[in-house]
């Protein structure tokens, strides 16, 4: 997902919602690592979660947004799911 289709998909709801993604079917929060090339990384971190405003304010709109895991694979984000009022993406 890129970076652009992310803020027009979240525009309007609330900035400090909560950030998480489904990983081996579990849901594991995610922070923030930043850009690297063309991507927008984030990694699993049971110590810190994302807040939606962390990845809004990053730019420009053309990053891919991936999600690294504990093995250091980067899984591609395609969309999000409203869980428990926790975007949860996947």
């Amino acid at each position: 997902m890129l970076l652009a289709d992310f803020k027009a998909a979240t525009s309007g709801m609330p900035t400090n919602r909560l950030l998480a993604v489904r990983l081996d079917g579990q849901v594991q929060p995610v922070r923030l690592l930043g850009r690297d090339g063309d991507l927008l990384v984030m990694t699993t971190d049971v110590a810190y979660q994302a807040e939606l405003a962390e990845v809004i304010m990053q730019t420009p709109d053309s990053l891919q947004i991936v999600v690294r895991d504990d093995d250091f694979t980067l899984h591609p984000v395609y969309g999000y799911r409203i869980v428990d009022d926790a975007l949860v993406l996947g």
